[in-house]
Order: structure tokens, then C-alpha cells, then sequence
């Protein structure tokens, strides 16, 4: 895990595009993309944005299983409901999360930027 998240840190700071080239969205999604490419990229379903959340997250739940909070290992996936939306980010370490808001690059965050949040590993 160490090697692909040092691949994903050295994406910081840098621009990504909305959408992959095969027209799946990448979004917040972009973290996970980088270092789960075995998981299927997540399609937006509709204009509906609870359609979209309920999508994502049963994708995320098809793939992961949910841990604790206390027990998040860097690469872990979080959720949380952002502005009614999904949003994901990957635990980094210490309390940090490594996320993308929608056109901005991918940063280092912390993960107390959610009040509320649930957390996943890949199996």
C-alpha cells in the first residue's frame, strides 16, 4: 500500500479531469481510481443526486467491507454526504484524508473536515 499511496502523493497539487476518457466520472473518485484501478470506475446514473449517492455507495459496499473508525489504515475508503452528494476520500495517516473537491486537485485534508462519515477497506 505504501508504493501506491506514494504514487497517489505525488499527484497533489496537480489537475485531473471530471471524467475518464471512457466518459465515467472521476470526480472525488479520482483518489480511489489511483489506487484501486481493479474496482469499476462509478458512473453518475442521473441528474438525481441521491440516485447518484445511493449508486456510489452500493458500489463502494459491493467491493469493501466497513470498518470502525478506530481501526482506518492508510488507503481506507471514507464517505460522507457532502452538499447532499457522495463524497470519498482515502485515509492517509494521522487523521489525514486524501480527496479531490469538484474542480480543484487532489489535496491533503483532515478527516474532521466530516461531522459525519463511514469507512471502508477493499477486500
Amino acid at each position: 500500500m505504501k508504493e501506491k499511496m506514494k504514487k497517489l502523493l505525488e499527484k497533489i497539487g496537480h489537475p485531473f479531469q471530471m471524467f475518464n476518457e471512457d466518459g465515467t466520472y472521476q470526480g472525488c473518485f479520482y483518489p480511489i481510481q489511483v489506487l484501486y484501478p481493479e474496482i469499476p470506475r462509478y458512473k453518475l446514473v442521473s441528474e438525481d443526486v441521491e440516485e447518484n449517492y445511493n449508486y456510489g455507495m452500493a458500489k463502494i459496499r459491493e467491493y469493501c467491507d466497513e470498518v470502525s473508525p478506530n481501526d482506518l489504515k492508510m488507503g481506507d475508503i471514507i464517505t460522507a454526504k457532502y452538499n447532499k452528494a457522495l463524497h470519498v476520500a482515502v485515509y492517509y495517516e494521522f487523521g489525514k484524508i486524501i480527496h479531490v473537491f469538484k474542480e480543484h486537485s487532489l489535496q491533503i485534508g483532515r478527516l474532521k473536515l466530516f461531522s459525519e462519515f463511514q469507512s471502508y477497506r477493499v477486500r
